[in-house]
């Protein structure tokens, strides 16, 4: 799913909400047009695996009020980011840590997720054409990358065959 929320008073749009992420994370694009002040950032020492099986290094880690909702029925979270130089088709990935802290369930059918607030029910809803377009945006990143990776790789195949066939 994809949506827009609220981070620290800056409307961010393309956030997948991912359930099967064990991190939040922040794309260090995104955090560049935050202006945040480098105070607010800390460094980090772990790495993760993912996005099409690659390693990716985080920056570093921020703590970021996030809100969902409109008017009443909105509801604010402090959540910790793992900031990462790598571009994707998304913004920010909402993982379990954030989803869990928001109390939110997601269907993925309805394209909605609700929550709980001190007035109500809210509700945000996922918009499908966004979704496809990031969608196929990630899948032709991937191609591309797989793309370059055959290339290096059929360069070196072919000299391989050529010493062989010496």
């Amino acid at each position: 799913m994809v949506i827009k929320m609220d981070f620290a008073n800056f409307m961010v749009h393309k956030v997948l909400v991912d359930n099967g992420s064990f991190v939040d994370i922040l794309f260090m694009e995104v955090l560049r047009k935050m202006e945040i002040g480098i105070t607010s950032v800390r460094p980090v020492c772990t790495q993760l695996i993912g996005f099409g099986g690659s390693e990716v290094i985080p920056l570093e880690t921020i703590d970021l009020p996030v809100s969902i909702g409109k008017e009443l029925k909105r509801k604010t979270m402090m959540i910790k980011f793992l900031v990462v130089e790598t571009p994707l088709a998304y913004n920010v990935i909402l993982g379990r840590p954030g989803l869990n802290l928001f109390k939110v369930v997601v269907s993925t059918f309805h394209l909605k997720i609700k929550f709980a607030t001190m007035h109500g029910i809210g509700e945000l809803k996922c918009d499908q054409k966004k979704v496809s377009r990031c969608y196929n945006l990630s899948v032709k990143k991937q191609t591309e990358g797989k793309r370059d990776i055959q290339k290096q790789f059929g360069s070196v195949q072919q000299n391989v065959w050529k010493k062989i066939k010496k």
